[in-house]
């Protein structure tokens, strides 16, 4: 890619930072009402929960990214390719645990729970390489975001029995 000009900043502000965007928040957000749905209903239910989510974190993501870049900061100017990148990524990181647990079989929602963590470590890990910063801090701020969305999901979904 550099071989046509493209410099390690152009290809980061042009496709690594939409994607990864994209892609941690599917990971994060996704999983509160997914999980609060898992643990309320069914896991049809919460696997068309999470699916609903997933569409409207995916289009959020994309129109956040394309209104972000009129072409000052990537000197791309093409929207439509940041919306795709972002929204793709975003509905990735979110489609994945939620087919798990719309599968509705008796290991979905802890493979789910497995796919969302491996989702952070891969978001965590992408960040380090592709934006940079310390290790340990991305590594604390992307768990602590994921479990922190995670149990938020889980504990209002178990104030359906009351």
């Amino acid at each position: 890619m550099r071989g046509r000009g493209r410099t390690r900043t152009t290809v980061r502000y042009r496709v690594s930072e939409p994607a990864l965007s994209g892609l941690t928040v599917g990971a994060v957000v996704v999983p509160a009402p997914l999980f609060a749905a898992a643990v309320a209903v069914d896991g049809w239910t919460a696997g068309l929960v999470g699916l609903a989510a997933t569409i409207g974190v995916a289009l959020y993501a994309a129109l956040a990214a394309a209104g972000d870049d009129d072409g000052g900061l990537s000197a791309d100017g093409d929207p439509v390719r940041r919306a795709g990148l972002a929204g793709g990524g975003a509905f990735l990181a979110g489609a994945l645990p939620s087919l798990v647990v719309l599968a509705e079989m008796g290991w979905g929602f802890p493979l789910a729970v497995g796919i969302v963590a491996a989702e952070l470590a891969v978001v965590g890990g992408l960040r380090v390489r592709l934006v940079g910063g310390d290790v340990l801090e991305t590594a604390v701020r992307v768990a602590l975001g994921g479990a922190l969305a995670a149990a938020v999901g889980a504990g209002v979904g178990s104030l359906a029995g009351l």
